[in-house]
């Protein structure tokens, strides 16, 4: 599966719990009432990061039945979803983020009818300044920079910055890989993205595409049936396995 892409305090009185890591770090308020849906938002922003679109999509329809006002994964299931769904996650994420912080209603703009993807750009960079320390908004910050040299440095700057976040390994190796044509680097990177994320299915489907580009179809095999161990519903894997198969029976 090819992932360049696509996307993450303080209170005066009772109503809601915030997520602001420290206080010290600037990161973007997270609103909710429910501690639930606070935590099943911040899982499936981890599944988000990591290309893993259809945990990520359960656990923000997780948190929206706890908090259906939740702006945060409102915005995240217009981007998981299209046609007339996508309108209405959009139209409810606009509308929940009123009242709410400056970051809450930008980080809800990106969906908003009419936004384009140089505004989103902008929108995200914006972001990322206001909110140095997010490791989500970072990402984003990442994949939206149009330049390809200019992204390559930035992924590099993100890995610094938050040591612990597996996935822009995975990107880097797709740039070492696709851009760069470092196939030894690219595979040390995916290496590391299976090390640092064992239990995800990500890392092991990058590596089966990794086998797969080096036209190695037996390693590719293993590597896409060890993401299915993982995540049995993977689409990107299972396609993969039917294409290695007609590749083999040709062969033959």
């Amino acid at each position: 599966m090819k992932k360049y892409v696509a996307l993450f305090v303080s209170i005066m009185l009772l109503p809601a719990l915030i997520i602001s890591s420290q206080a010290q770090k600037k990161t973007m308020t997270w609103t909710t009432k429910s501690d639930k849906a606070l935590k099943a938002a911040q899982a499936g922003t981890e599944y988000m990061m990591n290309i893993e679109f259809a945990q990520a999509y359960e656990k923000f329809n997780e948190a929206l039945a706890a908090d259906p006002n939740f702006t945060i994964p409102l915005v995240f299931m217009a981007n998981l979803t299209n046609g007339e769904v996508r309108k209405s996650f959009a139209e409810r994420a606009v509308k929940s983020a009123v009242g709410k912080t400056e970051g809450e209603k930008l980080f809800a703009s990106t969906v908003a009818v009419g936004n384009t993807r140089d505004g989103n750009r902008e929108i995200y960079e914006k972001l990322y300044k206001m909110f140095p320390d997010g490791s989500m908004l970072g990402t984003y910050y990442v994949f939206t920079i149009e330049n390809r040299d200019e992204a390559f440095a930035a992924a590099q700057d993100y890995i610094k910055k938050f040591p612990d976040k597996p996935w822009m390994n995975n990107t880097i190796a797709y740039y070492y890989m696709l851009d760069k044509k470092d196939m030894q680097t690219a595979k040390e990177y995916f290496e590391k993205y299976i090390k640092m994320y064992p239990n995800g299915c990500n890392p092991y489907d990058s590596m089966g595409e990794y086998y797969f580009n080096n036209g190695d179809m037996d390693n590719a095999e293993k590597y896409y049936n060890m993401a299915l161990e993982k995540y049995p519903f993977n689409i990107s894997s299972i396609e993969k396995l039917k294409e290695i198969k007609e590749k083999k029976t040709k062969k033959e």
